[in-house]
């Protein structure tokens, strides 16, 4: 061979080698979604969609160049080696559905014959194992997308779930139907408006599998969405299988959307400022904040009517917290980045000055003022939460709850709202803002009212009542103040169509819901002013009777009776209208006893009972005749 020859072969060689696999990327859900509904599952026709899912694999392979051969059998599998088309993942998606599709088919035909029902588990674990060896080619294949492979992994988790569900394995089905619906569910909240409606409507069809499983499994409190939710999380956290792969792959992918959409995030509108972002640490932060609430407005709290349901009040109280820190957190990220570029600008500016410094200088402390104002008010309502809290678990207190029954803890609580809105007032922008800076006042107002309610409570536990009746006038005079101002407000908007242009419909809303809360806590407090000024009266009143029958007891014992000091000259203690002239009641006195022997004598007595019974009837004894008839006696 010439050297020409040699160095040609050295770079085919090095050509092939330099050739790189391609980065593979399908959406499961929406692939299988579309087949079935253009192929017969519309109409429930499983028999149609199964000859189509033959017809597609005979089709892929075909094109692959993998067909078995027509005169005798040859098994060609797909390996990690020979993948470089999207086309592979394909075969093994159609066999996995080929073999659903047959199972689905059975059950409808027909589950009364064991026969049937055997080969539709069978058909199952064919379409488990197909899914399963999918979700091991992605895995391992280096180039995947994590969109991909998290679909992949959620489609296998839902067949495997199937076939253990048919096979009545509730725990381990329970297992996997968690791990799909935990994946499905993240994705939504990833991807677009379409790929959201996916995975919603796959959750609906995955929820009363899993409500099954719990019902034979005998857990309870499956009966909405919040609790199958709550218990897909259980079941996440105790299980080995599925749990640990989820959180970092799930959380990847989250991040790298965010990070998508914060290089289409440019601006934000707040309060009539058009803020302009261009620091994409900033927006990530904000869209992460953003998509902390949406998840926060998904937690309800369960009402608390007995002492039975205290402990799942307190458990949802505590998910709604850990989303609150969640939403904070975000937004303290944020907080810092701008705080960050505030400084920079600071130093640059001080430097050099453009005319446009001052543009950009606005524009950077009306960004942080909006990120600053959102993480207060988060922080104000998390303060809420932790008062009523409190309210509820002191109004039904239990050996399990003493630590939540401190109700001093709400007056620190609401220290930390006046602390809170003070420094949203020295945010910048905020003073000139007319209706914020009237709403933040109105709020001072309020929540000042409210930590003297809390005061006066605990002054009524104590039973000082003069103390809580001076802090209930001082909370009284405070919602006074505050519902004066909103009422200010709301006539000069209804007066001025300028200061209405001014103000948003949000805060008119907002003024509005005030106006009802002062007028609720006016009452509460006018309703706690009457009954303790009715049980200070009483305790007076109690007071005054009780010293003045002490005085007349006292007088009374000093006073003597007349009939025992006839001889004596009257004093001044003689009262002519009440002379007490004798002792009535009368005194007890010790008077001789009847000796005991007395009545052992009697014992001893013998009475004629008969002639004493005669003696009693008025009759005497006859004596008995001698004549004719005194044989017999004589007739009476």
């Amino acid at each position: 061979m010439s050297e020409i020859e040699e160095n040609e072969v050295i770079n085919n060689e090095v050509e092939e080698e330099v050739i790189e696999k391609p980065v593979l990327s399908m959406n499961v859900l929406e692939i299988i979604t579309e087949e079935r509904n253009m192929h017969g599952l519309r109409h429930q026709d499983y028999q149609r969609y199964r000859r189509y899912c033959t017809q597609k694999i005979h089709n892929l392979r075909k094109f692959l160049k993998l067909t078995q051969g027509k005169k005798r059998y040859q098994k060609k599998e797909i390996t990690i080696d020979i993948i470089n088309n999207i086309k592979h993942l394909y075969v093994f998606l159609f066999s996995a559905e080929r073999a659903w599709s047959y199972a689905m088919q059975l059950k409808s035909e027909s589950l009364d014959e064991p026969r049937k029902h055997y080969h539709l588990i069978k058909r199952l674990r064919k379409a488990a194992s197909y899914a399963n060896q999918l979700e091991d080619v992605c895995k391992n294949y280096e180039k995947i997308d994590e969109k991909t492979l998290l679909d992949v992994q959620a489609y296998a988790a839902l067949m495997t779930g199937y076939k253990l569900f048919e096979e009545q394995d509730w725990q381990a089905a329970l297992e996997k139907f968690a791990i799909a619906r935990t994946i499905y569910e993240k994705l939504a909240a990833a991807g677009d408006p379409q790929q959201e409606a996916l995975c919603h409507s796959t959750i609906d069809s995955i929820d009363p599998n899993i409500r099954y499983c719990a019902y034979n499994l005998k857990i309870n409190n499956t009966s909405n969405e919040d609790d199958i939710a709550t218990l897909v999380e259980m079941k996440l956290k105790s299980s080995s299988t599925g749990a640990n792969f989820l959180d970092d792959k799930i959380e990847a992918l989250l991040q790298k959307k965010i990070q998508e959409k914060a290089s289409q995030f440019t601006s934000i509108t707040w309060r009539s400022h058009n803020i302009d972002i261009k620091n994409s640490k900033i927006a990530e932060g904000i869209l992460q904040a953003n998509d902390a609430i949406k998840d926060l407005e998904k937690a309800k709290i369960v009402d608390a009517e007995n002492e039975k349901d205290i402990k799942q009040f307190n458990d949802s109280v505590e998910d709604k917290l850990s989303r609150f820190s969640n939403v904070l957190n975000a937004y303290h990220d944020g907080q810092r980045q701008a705080e960050k570029e505030l400084l920079e600008d600071k130093l640059a500016t001080d430097k050099v000055t453009s005319s446009k410094s001052e543009e950009k200088t606005n524009n950077l402390k009306a960004l942080f003022s909006y990120i600053s104002y959102q993480r207060l008010m988060f922080t104000l309502n998390r303060n809420l939460l932790l008062i009523k809290q409190i309210e509820i678990n002191s109004t039904y207190p239990t050996e399990d709850n003493t630590k939540l029954c401190k109700s001093d803890n709400i007056v620190k609580l609401y220290d930390t709202i006046q602390q809170v809105i003070n420094e949203v007032k020295e945010l910048p922008f905020v003073d000139t803002d007319v209706s914020l800076s009237a709403i933040l006042s109105i709020k001072t107002w309020y929540y000042k009212a409210c930590r003297c309610l809390s005061c006066a409570n605990l002054y009524i536990e104590d039973a000082k009542i003069p103390e809580s009746l001076a802090l209930l006038t001082r909370a009284n005079s405070y919602v006074s103040n505050s519902k004066l101002e909103i009422d200010t407000i709301l006539r000069k908007i209804s007066g001025n169509k300028t200061l209405s242009t001014e103000i948003s419909e949000e805060d008119v809303k907002e003024l509005e819901e005030f106006k009802q809360k002062c007028e609720e806590l006016s009452g509460k407090i006018r309703k706690l002013r009457i009954e303790q000024k009715a049980k200070y009266c009483m305790s007076i009143a109690e007071e005054e009777n009780a010293s003045s029958i002490e005085d007349l007891t006292k007088k009374e014992g000093k006073r003597k009776i007349l009939i025992n000091h006839l001889d004596d000259y009257a004093t001044d203690e003689f009262d002519k209208s009440d002379p007490r002239l004798i002792d009535f009641p009368p005194a007890f006195e010790p008077i001789p006893c009847k000796p005991l022997f007395f009545d052992i004598a009697l014992n001893k007595m013998d009475y004629s009972m008969d002639r004493l019974h005669l003696r009693a009837s008025g009759k005497t004894q006859e004596k008995k005749g001698w004549g004719i008839f005194s044989m017999w006696g004589k007739k009476k």
